[in-house]
């Protein structure tokens, strides 16, 4: 099966917070304002940095992780790394959360991963509590940009401290690939238990 296609994100940023303006380029630290140098620029330190964290990750008990999380792959880019998003984003026609509502979708995100650590025993427990954490957090979409990569994290991290791998490689695998943006575009957790049940795997 083919790779589907999704439309693209859209963004309420009518001050160019982020962006150069009349551009699509988020403002970098290197000041590269070429579209190909940025995306060649960002995914060459962005690797780096994810190399690292598979080697020595942070762990996730609370959303505070997860701005950490964010901070540590894009801070030699991205002044505002690890912070809050200060617009608001839709994808597909689908509006992710409203920046005015992230002090309780904070609360929320961290209760979903208190419950995960307490309760997450078994692997279809672990399944389903990804799904949930997974979905959430997507809609969350807490950051500018980059929450994809910071989620792929995320579930990672937190699956290693059940004993087992979770790698979701996007683009190696179409079926994958299909399963992982109908489960976030969308909000279908059972899409997302699917996806889990498919590459989780025991930590050797």
């Amino acid at each position: 099966m083919p790779k589907k296609e999704y439309s693209s994100y859209q963004y309420v940023d009518p001050d160019n917070k982020y962006t150069y303006p009349n551009s699509s380029v988020l403002i970098n630290k290197f000041d590269i304002q070429d579209v190909h140098k940025a995306r060649e620029k960002e995914y060459e330190l962005v690797s780096m940095r994810l190399l690292e964290l598979d080697i020595f990750p942070i762990k996730v008990q609370s959303m505070k992780d997860i701005l950490a999380i964010h901070q540590y792959i894009f801070q030699d880019l991205y002044w505002w790394a690890g912070q809050y998003r200060e617009v608001n984003i839709s994808k597909s026609g689908n509006n992710f959360m409203a920046m005015q509502a992230f002090g309780s979708a904070e609360i929320y995100m961290n209760s979903l991963l208190k419950d995960y650590h307490q309760n997450a025993q078994t692997r279809d427990d672990v399944i389903r509590h990804l799904a949930l954490i997974l979905d959430n957090q997507n809609y969350l979409h807490p950051f500018r940009e980059g929450n994809g990569r910071t989620q792929r994290e995320v579930v990672r991290v937190l699956a290693l401290e059940k004993g087992y791998k979770a790698q979701i490689k996007l683009e190696s695998d179409d079926e994958i690939y299909n399963l992982y943006m109908d489960g976030t575009v969308y909000s279908d957790t059972k899409k997302l238990e699917q996806l889990f049940d498919k590459i989780l795997e025991n930590a050797e």
